[in-house]
């Protein structure tokens, strides 16, 4: 029986896709930011728009939004499995 060491190339890219998944998150919450404070949810009344519209236009952004951020958080966890698997010691029959 041989044992199967840690695979340093696989570790390396485990750990590089999380960081990239872990970035993505980053700037999907950076981008729900910076529409939270464009859209003028903040101010006292948005003009110009009926509110239906400001909801549907919400809702909208809001669903892509989650759809990046799951996106975002399977990639960091495809890292996180590439890099156990790389580091997973056992032995060979």
């Amino acid at each position: 029986m041989a044992r199967v060491g840690r695979d340093g190339l696989g570790r390396g890219a485990g750990l590089g896709v999380f960081v990239l998944g872990v970035v993505l998150l980053l700037l999907v919450f950076y981008w729900a930011y910076v529409e939270f404070v464009s859209s003028g949810a903040l101010a006292s009344a948005v003009s110009g728009r009926s509110v239906g519209d400001s909801m549907l236009v919400a809702g909208i952004k809001v669903g892509f939004l989650i759809v990046l951020g799951f996106v975002a958080s399977a990639v960091a966890n495809k890292g996180i499995a590439l890099y156990q698997a790389a580091t997973a010691v056992g032995t060979v029959d």
